[in-house]
């Protein structure tokens, strides 16, 4: 005959404030990301940073945060101001390079903001390119066809060749290859960034606060 387990009212209270506490303190610090899971290498293998890439900051910067990131992601438009003051306070020594992961499961919208992306910087460069992203993650509940043509407008992109950019999807295969890399490494989700210096790569899964950034580019550079 098994046994019951009695718990006075008392010590279940407590019991259950513990947990409750504890699963505060992990969200706190383990933001959710979108479509994540506990996989995650330990270092990774991307590409180098090369001309192509939408990138913020110095191009010889010792120290590069590779983001593989979806429009439509709220966890991608939290990090974004993150990343850029990493790279605007850094002197010069860190940059900051916009690669694409549009999770098409969930996001109805993300692939075609990352195309529209592509084609607003075959005309506007990076400056185009971010200008874009910065307008996208400030307001998600507006994305769509129309709105991202709005933006191409308002930062003076030729329409015309907009149009036909767009409806050619002339950049699927760049968007592929960025997401394929990124599966490839561990991404389970987005944002996944791998901080990229020193001889080293290391990827960071997740939302993660300016502090916690700061500290892996410290290790790397304490290492080398």
């Amino acid at each position: 005959m098994s046994e019951k387990l009695n718990i006075s009212p008392s010590v279940a209270i407590v019991t259950a404030g513990i947990i409750i506490a504890g699963a505060v303190l992990y969200t706190k610090y383990n933001p959710p990301q979108e479509a994540a899971n506990d996989r995650q290498s330990a270092t990774a293998n991307v590409r180098a940073p090369r001309a192509d890439d939408h990138l913020y900051g110095s191009p010889s910067a010792a120290v590069t945060l590779i983001e593989y990131s979806d429009f439509e992601c709220p966890y991608c438009a939290r990090v974004h101001p993150t990343l850029k003051t990493l790279v605007d306070k850094s002197g010069g020594s860190v940059a900051w390079i916009y690669r694409h992961l549009p999770l098409q499961s969930i996001h109805a919208e993300a692939r075609g903001a990352a195309l529209a992306g592509e084609c607003i910087a075959e005309q506007l460069g990076n400056d185009g390119f971010f200008e874009f992203s910065e307008r996208v993650f400030a307001d998600q509940s507006v994305m769509s066809t129309a709105k991202y043509k709005e933006y191409a407008h308002a930062l003076g992109a030729d329409i015309a060749q907009y149009d036909t950019c767009t409806a050619s999807e002339k950049y699927a295969s760049r968007v592929d290859a960025d997401t394929q890399e990124a599966y490839a490494n561990g991404a389970s989700g987005t944002p996944f960034t791998v901080v990229y210096g020193y001889g080293e790569q290391v990827p960071v899964s997740g939302a993660m606060p300016q502090a916690q950034f700061e500290l892996v580019i410290s290790s790397l550079k304490a290492r080398h």
